[in-house]
């Protein structure tokens, strides 16, 4: 079983094509994390698990949830991280909570996918992020095959720059830069009600038929980059700027 989270498609996009390498579910973990039930997941084949990078860790909510759930049949994992810089030193804290839940870890794989964050980062050219999800595809089918032979993917290594940027620097990165306060929306709005569904941490509601940020963010950037309209920016940062979509930046090559 393919377990993913995915804010604007490029973990999505990961986990389908491991299903169709693997012949095996992809379960998208949006519902269930907005609906915050824990859930058992169980599964003959080996749990892959398919995340953003969040500031050089698995998002921290993601992990808050899984670590509420059971997982029943096989006892191994993979996890497969989409970054746009590095995983950092993630797999050391993927591998503290694979050993919570009573899984075997099979090893993390890193695959460099678009950037998103447009909320603190200029994203990329189309053309350059087509090539990025190309290059992916090789990537994809690697670790597809290293999973179908049960092999554990390569120990990460990590330097002393990433174990700071996953300790000391996603710490910085949670209690100062990780805040809905800049998000507002414009006169495009539509009040179609789109960015509190996709919302996966329930953190929009409506006010006057107007969409209102609580608190509870954690810059997934789901709401601003699937506004249909453009009406949600964050700041000054995002004005003028387009929003990525994996789905409007490729298409498969028939």
């Amino acid at each position: 079983m393919i377990l993913y989270f995915s804010g604007t498609g490029n973990s999505e996009y990961i986990a389908k094509k491991l299903s169709e390498a693997l012949d095996d579910e992809a379960l998208n973990l949006f519902t269930y994390i907005k609906n915050g039930k824990a859930e058992t997941f169980h599964s003959e084949k080996p749990f892959v698990l398919v995340a953003p990078t969040y500031s050089w860790r698995v998002p921290r909510f993601l992990s808050e949830y899984l670590l509420g759930c059971t997982f029943t049949g096989s006892k191994e994992i993979y996890v497969i991280l989409n970054y746009g810089d590095s995983c950092g030193n993630a797999e050391k804290y993927i591998r503290e909570n694979t050993k919570k839940l009573g899984l075997k870890f099979k090893g993390l794989y890193g695959i460099k996918m678009p950037e998103n964050y447009l909320m603190l980062f200029n994203l990329d050219s189309d053309e350059h992020n087509r090539k990025l999800i190309d290059e992916a595809n090789d990537k994809i089918t690697k670790a597809a095959a290293i999973i179908k032979e049960r092999k554990a993917f390569s120990e990460v290594k990590c330097g002393f720059a990433g174990k700071v940027q996953s300790s000391l620097v996603n710490k910085f990165f949670f209690k100062f830069i990780v805040s809905d306060k800049k998000f507002y929306y414009t006169d495009k709005c539509i009040n179609c009600g789109l960015c509190a569904k996709n919302c996966v941490l329930n953190n929009i509601t409506y006010k006057d038929g107007y969409p209102v940020w609580n608190g509870s963010c954690t810059h997934c950037a789901s709401c601003i980059a699937k506004c249909p309209t453009g009406a949600i920016e964050y700041g000054k940062k995002t004005i003028g700027k387009e929003r990525y979509l994996l789905s409007k930046v490729y298409r498969e090559k028939k």
